[in-house]
């Protein structure tokens, strides 16, 4: 795949501070942007919070609409490369590895949603620490708490998804664990150069999890530090995107996670679910399976059809691993 893409950043600005830091390992963080006006700029000034002394921040525009671009460009640190149209999540991570890798070669690259909000200062200090612990230790996540105070329920194995639920500290360990959510997911470099990228099947939903099972199989550990923590403002990008294309890529995202790592009850489980989504739909996506979240969807002779597509397709790709990292051109466009 290849594609244009134009670089905004002041090169002064931009210049590697390893000479002042040796000690302290690189990290770029990378931030996925789409029509993320609204939020995008909570979460780049938050970053202004964290104590860590040695990190790049780096923005894929995923073909914004909005005036997403005129924020992004209000932060003269931070480095913005702008996709001429929306090529996924798994994708624009992919590229944007790819073009940390290249021109920074970092120990660490942290993937962090855009609806993301700092509040602890130490916070990437906490995970950086727990993974420079071991060399196998690859993948770190962190606890992320919505913006009334809930903690969002983890599931730390490939069963993945939750919802929220009171804070009593249920969450405060450091732990080896099977799978960790990707709203914030620091990665080493030794574990992209071991599996390569982001499975690009997953256009939106499920690359985190299957990730980190990629990993696993590889004999690499993932930490879910509680100790460290973030706001998680949740589902952003479905909360502003037309549902039924959200229900494409996620239905589509999930039989292909399920068909290559449940059982045969968990294929038959996703398979009905996401066949029932296709009358009955949530309201809020931050919410619970509740009766009054539930809305019968009108559109569901579409839906029928995508499903279909969705099956047809996860059916015949989900043992491939698709990935374009390490092959993209790096060519600037003014």
């Amino acid at each position: 795949m290849m594609f244009q893409y134009i670089i905004s950043s002041k090169k002064s600005k931009m210049k590697n501070k390893n000479s002042r830091n040796k000690k302290i390992p690189l990290v770029c963080i990378l931030i996925v942007n789409w029509n993320g006006e609204k939020i995008v700029y909570d979460c780049l000034d938050s970053l202004k919070k964290t104590l860590y002394k040695n990190l790049k921040i780096i923005v894929i525009d995923n073909g914004s609409s909005d005036k997403s671009l005129s924020v992004i460009k209000k932060f003269k640190d931070v480095e913005l490369i702008t996709l001429r149209e929306n090529i996924g999540y798994a994708p624009a991570i992919n590229f944007g590895w790819n073009y940390c890798l290249k021109k920074y070669s970092p120990k660490y690259i942290c993937n962090m949603n855009n609806d993301i909000k700092t509040i602890q200062k130490e916070w990437l200090n906490l995970m950086v620490d727990e993974l420079e612990k071991e060399e196998k230790r690859a993948i770190c996540s962190n606890k992320t708490i919505s913006k009334k105070g809930f903690v969002e329920t983890q599931h730390f194995d490939s069963a993945g998804e939750g919802v929220l639920q009171k804070e009593i500290g249920q969450y405060d360990f450091v732990r080896e664990v099977e799978t960790v959510g990707g709203a914030i997911f620091l990665v080493k470099k030794n574990l992209i150069d071991k599996i390569g990228g982001l499975d690009e099947n997953f256009f939106f939903g499920a690359d985190d999890r299957d990730y980190c099972l990629r990993a696993k199989k590889e004999g690499f550990k993932i930490i879910f530090n509680g100790f460290s923590k973030s706001m998680h403002l949740g589902s952003f990008s479905y909360k502003i995107s037309e549902k039924n294309d959200i229900y494409k890529h996620q239905s589509y995202a999930k039989m292909v996670y399920s068909f290559r790592y449940d059982s045969l009850q968990g294929k038959i489980k996703i398979f009905l679910t996401q066949l029932l989504r296709t009358f009955i739909t949530k309201k809020n996506g931050d919410e619970g399976n509740s009766v009054s979240n539930m809305y019968w969807h009108r559109k569901f002779f579409q839906r029928i059809i995508i499903f279909i597509n969705s099956f047809a397709s996860a059916i015949k790709n989900y043992k491939k691993i698709k990935q374009d990292i390490f092959k993209y051109g790096i060519k600037k466009t003014e």
